[in-house]
């Protein structure tokens, strides 16, 4: 078996694993994690090439392993133990209200990605070009300050910095 192959492999395995673990609920967690939290995202885009490559460079993924498929190319990526599986949609279909396999601009985020700091990284993006849709801010509930961006062009990213009830952050700020 080829290394790539292998990898891909893994990478599916841990797929169909963090798939595992968000569907059964909270109970079977990761038992340090007081929050409980999705571990994989799938998303769909015509730009298959650039989003690996914006997940890569904007986010700071890593390609575990990529694949072309009849209906079109697959790529599994990685950061901080999420998975993010990026699929080629070969053409945009027409909107349609209560359609999912139209590939459109969301009006809700699709990936929630934990960091350290929201305000340096949304710094960061800012300067590196990416849109902001949503500065950053406390939730009313105070456990995230969160942001949201836009990743090359379709999907809302959301971006959540964990702060516990005595205003610390786990992640390190």
């Amino acid at each position: 078996m080829s290394r790539r192959l292998r990898h891909i492999l893994q990478a599916l395995a841990l797929l169909f694993i963090g798939a595992f673990l968000f569907s059964t609920g909270p109970s079977v967690q990761a038992q340090s994690a007081s929050t409980p939290r999705p571990s994989s995202a799938s998303i769909r885009t015509p730009d298959f090439d650039e989003s690996v490559q914006w997940y890569q460079d904007k986010l700071g993924f890593r390609l575990l392993g990529s694949q072309s498929l009849v209906p079109g190319r697959r790529a599994v990526m990685e950061r901080s133990g999420f998975l993010l599986e990026i699929n080629e949609a070969d053409h945009i279909l027409p909107s349609e209200p209560d359609t999912t396999a139209t590939v459109q601009v969301t009006k809700a985020p699709v990936v929630s990605v934990l960091v350290p700091d929201v305000d340096k990284e949304i710094e960061r993006l800012r300067k590196a070009g990416v849109e902001v849709l949503q500065n950053p801010e406390d939730e009313l509930d105070g456990r995230f300050r969160t942001a949201q961006i836009r990743d090359n062009g379709r999907h809302r990213i959301e971006l959540r910095e964990p702060i516990d009830e005595n205003g610390f952050n786990a992640m390190g700020r």
